[in-house]
């Protein structure tokens, strides 16, 4: 992965509204290999993409994410994320891995894929444990 790509990750870990720049047009969303709360299984295009996002984060209080480890997967990166947060209707913490494959090109993200394990996501990257 270039350095270039590194820092993209970097900075759309950081900031939501540079992850948010970053999506191409007709990025992919795909949640069905990930436990998601009311959301679809695959949202296509930015603005679709934008509007489910706002509405997952927005599910939590005191939320917060990071970037446990970024792996090089060639025009992609596999993101072993850390979620934390509390439910806000509920109240209920929680923490979580959160395992994804940031598909690249041109400096867009053109995939967004989400996994329940480091392992998933690395074998849909080529990549073995």
């Amino acid at each position: 992965m270039s350095h270039e790509n590194v820092e993209l990750v970097r900075r759309g870990i950081e900031s939501v509204d540079a992850f948010w720049a970053m999506l191409d047009e007709y990025v992919i969303w795909d949640l069905r290999d990930f436990p998601k709360l009311d959301l679809d299984s695959v949202y296509v295009g930015r603005d679709a993409v934008i509007k489910a996002s706002r509405h997952y984060w927005g599910t939590w209080d005191e939320y917060s994410v990071e970037a446990e480890e970024i792996l090089d997967a060639g025009p992609s990166a596999v993101v072993i994320l850390r979620e934390r947060g509390r439910g806000k209707s509920s109240g209920a913490p929680f923490d979580m891995e959160h395992p994804q494959l940031w598909t690249f090109r041109g400096g867009r993200i053109i995939r967004w894929d989400s996994f329940q394990s480091r392992a998933d996501a690395l074998e849909a990257a080529g990549l073995s444990e």
